[in-house]
């Protein structure tokens, strides 16, 4: 997501962007991860956004993307994962 928002390489901050007008607002690449996703795979009925019914498939990080700079989406770290519900991980830093 990061190199789509900034369009440089994740470990670099300096130098101009690879083809500025490509970028990517986070809210289209996190659209683009969710209900784009299930468009293109046709599951938009059963995953893709948060409703009731559908497949409650949902990462939690340890911080707001939309809150951090830019250049520092990559090191969000993923607390939580659920698959159709069910926890499938967790941090065990979230443990203590």
């Amino acid at each position: 997501m990061q190199v789509a928002v900034t369009r440089r390489a994740p470990d670099s901050t300096a130098g101009p962007a690879w083809i500025p007008e490509e970028r990517a607002t986070l809210a289209e690449m996190i659209a683009s991860y969710a209900i784009e996703g299930a468009l293109a795979s046709r599951a938009e009925k059963i995953s893709g956004s948060i409703e009731v019914g559908k497949a409650a498939d949902v990462v939690v990080l340890h911080q707001n993307l939309f809150a951090l700079p830019t250049e520092q989406i990559h090191a969000a770290r993923v607390l939580l994962t659920f698959l159709r519900g069910h926890e499938v991980y967790g941090d065990d830093r979230m443990k203590d």
